[in-house]
């Protein structure tokens, strides 16, 4: 039997939620990193209980945040077999993120279409908090994170 190789789709179908998560963060802060080379570009990696192991850590607005010259905000990584879709259960943050666009934070949730190897930044502003999930085709899609950051003008 062929060994499943690392990233296919088959890769992907083998994991469990949790290990979907984890593996879309770590690309993320591998992104991050490539970011980070420059002198205008922070980020830290905020905890939350998966991240921490423990239960006594709140649960954080997003996975990240950055500051790239004068744009600064958070960053929400999400990983999606789903093409388009969004369900609102896998994205609790909305809420907190819209209220720190809302004052001015420039928030992005990217997300990572695994089966389709495809990201996409999405704002969370556009985001209706109502719905039950979002078709998030009409924000483009980019084939690495980097690209999909920079598109977002927040990354030079």
């Amino acid at each position: 039997m062929t060994p499943i190789k690392k990233f296919s789709p088959e890769w992907w179908e083998a994991l469990t939620a949790h290990e979907v998560g984890n593996e879309v963060e770590a690309l993320v802060e591998k992104a991050l990193k490539f970011f980070n080379t420059r002198l205008v570009f922070a980020f830290h990696r905020l905890p939350d209980t998966k991240s921490a192991r423990l239960n006594m850590v709140a649960s954080q607005p997003a996975d990240y945040i950055y500051r790239c010259g004068s744009h600064a905000g958070m960053i929400e990584a999400k990983g999606m077999g789903h093409p388009y879709r969004l369900p609102k259960k896998n994205l609790s943050q909305l809420p907190t993120l819209r209220k720190w666009a809302l004052a001015g934070s420039e928030d992005v949730i990217l997300v990572y279409h695994y089966m389709q190897d495809k990201w996409r930044p999405v704002y969370p502003i556009s985001l209706n908090p109502a719905d039950p999930s979002w078709d998030l085709r009409q924000f483009l899609t980019f084939g690495t994170a980097e690209e999909a950051l920079k598109s977002t003008g927040y990354f030079g």
